[in-house]
């Protein structure tokens, strides 16, 4: 299955990346991403892995990956990455930001 990544949740993934990369340096920023992105080849793999997530977006649905959530949507040839938020950031909030 094909993975698309949002704009909104590319961008989720640029201020993880910097976030670490000015606390723990540019190692362990690429570590996270990479660790992240692998989680995103296991969802694509098993769609329905996370648990359904109606109340944030329809169709949506959340995978762990360390502390933080991803939020995805599955169609027939796509698997969607929505956003990927530190698991205690407000989640309908930045839904609609994004």
């Amino acid at each position: 299955m094909r993975v698309h990544v949002t704009r909104s949740a590319e961008r989720d993934m640029d201020d993880i990346w910097l976030y670490w990369a000015q606390r723990a340096g540019l190692d362990v920023a690429d570590k996270m991403q990479e660790t992240i992105e692998e989680r995103f080849s296991l969802l694509a793999e098993q769609p329905l892995a996370g648990r359904k997530c109606e109340e944030i977006a329809p169709g949506a649905r959340c995978f762990p990956a360390g502390k933080f959530l991803i939020y995805y949507r599955k169609s027939r040839s796509a698997l969607t990455i929505l956003h990927v938020l530190h698991g205690a950031r407000e989640r309908k909030s930045a839904f609609r930001r994004g």
